[in-house]
């Protein structure tokens, strides 16, 4: 549809009653249509319009073309866009499509060796590689008030998780590659929810670990502490970041800058999982991160400094947010290449 019939379409649509005439004219030129009246002709000819009495309603194809026109523009704008065959398969609805706050948050972007991280992966996925290394961050974040959609923050859940996200992608069954994180390891400090977690198909893929965590600030000091219960070894994580932000990258960094990253770790809103021919797609629609660099003061990493990602392992840079809404999709799966 093009622009003159579809500013059309938004005028009448905006007078649930009906817009006469004249004043429907007088829109549009102040619009930039240059013939309303051929507009007006063209829309009605094609049943999406009609006119009693000089008032202007749309018709039902009208209404629809509309909101065939808003999902277009959705679509065009989707980070995460539903492929041909993909289907929802939520394990409970109601339950797993959540929303949340991230009070406060804080990624440690570690490059690490493709080989050895490719060995941690199902075999549908692969590392991406960026600046000639894959990466796995470690997001450690203040969870607030994690609630089904529609239900009161009262009844919310505040807690603390920290997941080690790999980025990845994979080829669909149509041979199209799509990109997302696959979470190596995570924990988190409540019980309830570890538990909860780990009976959805949503998190089927990894187990949650538990763990004693505290996130803590002095001043600009930022401490971040992971401490896991014996079974889950080999995550302790103690951290104290100054977090006096800066658009900078550290040096020795391989990035230029804020933007530089953007796409590659911070734009990536799907979370994957694989089981019996199929790769599960978990989205997470939310705010802009509006995160900076900080620095490290100290760190200390179990995972890379002694897992299964070590040697060669390497910090690269911290990023801090705060204040960072976000919701579940619910879950999508489709056919991996073969």
């Amino acid at each position: 549809m093009n622009p003159e019939l579809l500013a059309a379409l938004v005028a009448i649509a905006a007078e649930p009653l009906g817009l006469g005439g004249a004043e429907l004219r007088r829109r549009l030129r102040e619009a930039g249509v240059k013939v309303p009246s051929q507009a007006l002709q063209d829309l009605a000819s094609a049943g999406l319009v009609h006119a009693q009495r000089e008032v202007w309603f749309l018709t039902p194809a009208g209404h629809q073309a509309l909101r065939d026109v808003e999902a277009a523009l959705a679509g065009a704008h989707d980070p995460s866009p539903t492929s041909p065959g993909m289907e929802e398969c939520p394990s409970v609805p109601w339950l797993t499509q959540v929303q949340t706050h991230w009070v406060e948050a804080v990624s440690l972007n570690y490059a690490v060796e493709p080989e050895r991280l490719a060995r941690l992966l199902p075999a549908s996925l692969e590392p991406e590689v960026f600046h000639g290394t894959a990466w796995v961050q470690v997001l450690m974040s203040s969870l607030r008030d994690m609630r089904p959609q529609g239900i009161s923050p009262l009844l919310g859940v505040c807690f603390y998780q920290v997941s080690y996200r790999a980025a990845v992608r994979y080829r669909n069954a149509k041979g199209d590659w799509r990109r997302g994180g696959y979470f190596v390891r995570s924990e988190t400090n409540d019980p309830v929810m570890r538990r909860v977690g780990n009976a959805l198909k949503e998190f089927k893929f990894h187990e949650f670990g538990e763990a004693h965590m505290v996130m803590a600030r002095e001043g600009d000091l930022l401490t971040a502490a992971v401490d896991p219960e014996p079974e889950f070894h080999g995550g302790k994580l103690v951290g104290v970041f100054d977090t006096r932000p800066s658009v900078h990258p550290p040096p020795g960094s391989v990035w230029k800058g804020l933007e530089d990253l953007h796409e590659p770790l911070v734009e990536c809103y799907d979370a994957l999982g694989v089981a019996d021919g199929y790769v599960y797609v978990l989205t997470i629609d939310r705010e802009p991160w509006n995160a900076r660099f900080v620095t490290p003061v100290q760190l200390y990493c179990e995972y890379f400094a002694e897992g299964p990602l070590a040697p060669g392992a390497r910090l690269d840079s911290v990023l801090h947010l705060t204040e960072c809404a976000y919701r579940w999709r619910p879950l999508r799966r489709e056919q991996h290449a073969r």
